[in-house]
C-alpha cells in the first residue's frame, strides 16, 4: 500500500511538472513554432507519457506475473510506440522536438516498479497504469476538444479511443484482481 500511495503522489507531481514547463527543454520557446503554449503542453505531456507506457509495458512482460498484466503490458509497447512515431512526426512538422524519454516523475515510478515481481509487481502496476491513463485519456479529450491546431486535434481524436480502452482493461483487471482477494 505504501507503494501505491508513493506511485500515486509521484504521478500527481509528474502532472504538476508538466503544467508548469511544457517541454523541460530550454531551446524550445514560443517562437519556435506557431503552436499555441496549450498545444506545444499536449506534445510534450502526450510523449512523455507513451514513452513511459512503453517501457512499462515491456517492464510488465518481464516482472508480472498475471498473464493478462504481461499481454496488456506488450499491448502498452504495441500501441504506444505507434503512438509515438505518429506524434514525433506531427510534431516535427510543427517544429517541435517532443521529449525523447519519460519525465522524471514517471522514471521514478518506473525505478519503483523495476524492483518488484510477480503478483506485488502485479498489485502495483494496475493502480499505477490505471491513473496514468485516466490522465491521458482527459488530456486526449481536453486536446480533440479544445486544441487550436487541427493536425493536433485529429491526432488526439484518433487516439482517444485507443486510451479509452486502455481505461477499461484496466478497469476490469483491477476489478478482477480486487474480487479475487
Amino acid at each position: 500500500m505504501r507503494h501505491l500511495r508513493l506511485a500515486t503522489a509521484g504521478f500527481a507531481l509528474v502532472v504538476l511538472a508538466g503544467c508548469s514547463s511544457p517541454f523541460n527543454l530550454s531551446d524550445l520557446s514560443p517562437q519556435t513554432s506557431s503552436l499555441s503554449a496549450a498545444d506545444r503542453n499536449f506534445i510534450s505531456q502526450a510523449a512523455y507519457g507513451s514513452l513511459a507506457e512503453v517501457e512499462l509495458g515491456q517492464l510488465a512482460q518481464k516482472q508480472a506475473s498475471n498473464a493478462q498484466v504481461k499481454d496488456f503490458g506488450g499491448r502498452m509497447v504495441t500501441e504506444h510506440t505507434q503512438m509515438n512515431k505518429d506524434l514525433v512526426a506531427l510534431a516535427s512538422n510543427k517544429g517541435i522536438t517532443p521529449p525523447s524519454s519519460p519525465d522524471p516523475g514517471r522514471d521514478a515510478i518506473g525505478d519503483m516498479l523495476e524492483k518488484l515481481s510477480g503478483p506485488e509487481f502485479d498489485r502495483q502496476y494496475i493502480p499505477q497504469q490505471l491513473a496514468d491513463h485516466e490522465t491521458t485519456l482527459t488530456l486526449f479529450q481536453g486536446e480533440a476538444r479544445r486544441g487550436q491546431d487541427v493536425e493536433l486535434r485529429q491526432f488526439a481524436e484518433r487516439y482517444t479511443p485507443v486510451v479509452q480502452r486502455h481505461v477499461d482493461m484496466l478497469r476490469r483487471m483491477s476489478t478482477q484482481a480486487i474480487s479475487s482477494n
